[in-house]
């Protein structure tokens, strides 16, 4: 239980790599915010992680590019939680159709966007402050390098905003540098999951990447273990293998 007495808020946890990453962090004694879209989802995952691991665990079902819900969410964790240790922002989302960018619904490119640049955006913005102030905390960025997108020419909002969301972590890591705040973005490799699965891109894969391999790196980053790595990126496959 070495992750004991401290609070964490995980996006995007009521599946796939989400679910995986917050069953981890529990198992380590770290209490949990769960947030996704689907609320019946982190529901049954929160009870069943209290129940396990003995930690608190409150569900939340919240879009993250909803900045009202996300302020109401942060502002519940500190009450019934406490001050928040880590932000692991895993929420993502990926088009309907596969089609080359000029084929494609414009709208639902933006969404996907919005969901995967915006979301991690706005959850930084509300806990950043907290964290410097106290001196203490980590921020993980869960990302890609949009090997679909290459591979097939498409998925144009997923692989944009994905890259772009590695960006966001470059530039936070110079000014969090000495505040006592790690920023760090997670690598998971192909992991198979229902968004994976989604795409016509990967059906002739048969050897899947371990989800698990990146709940242990999120939990070692969460352990400070990569602290020195600070604003780099942690492929999640090869460290889980070292």
């Amino acid at each position: 239980m070495r992750l004991q007495g401290r609070v964490g808020v995980v996006t995007g946890a009521g599946r796939g790599l989400g679910k995986e990453i917050a069953t981890h962090l529990a198992a380590e004694g770290m209490d949990l915010m769960l947030l996704a879209r689907t609320g019946s989802q982190v529901r049954s995952l929160a009870e069943v992680l209290a129940a396990r691991y003995g930690v608190q665990a409150f569900p939340a079902a919240i879009d993250v590019t909803d900045a009202a819900a996300i302020d109401r969410v942060v502002l519940h964790a500190e009450q019934h939680l406490g001050t928040v240790d880590l932000l692991v922002n895993n929420a993502a989302t990926i088009e309907s159709t596969v089609v080359p960018f000029w084929e494609s619904d414009v709208g639902e490119v933006w969404r996907v966007v919005e969901t995967n640049l915006h979301g991690p955006m706005l959850m930084s913005r509300a806990l950043l402050p907290s964290m410097v102030q106290r001196g203490h905390g980590r921020v993980i960025n869960v990302t890609s390098r949009a090997r679909a997108a290459t591979r097939s020419g498409t998925y144009t909002g997923y692989a944009v905003s994905k890259r772009a969301l590695t960006l966001l972590t470059e530039s936070l890591a110079g000014p969090l540098a000495g505040t006592g705040v790690t920023v760090l973005d997670v690598l998971p490799g192909l992991v198979r999951t229902e968004l994976t699965l989604s795409m016509p891109v990967w059906d002739d894969v048969t050897v899947w990447d371990a989800a698990g391999a990146t709940g242990r790196v999120v939990t070692d980053a969460a352990l400070g273990v990569y602290d020195a790595m600070h604003g780099t990126v942690l492929d999640a496959p090869a460290l889980d293998g070292a």
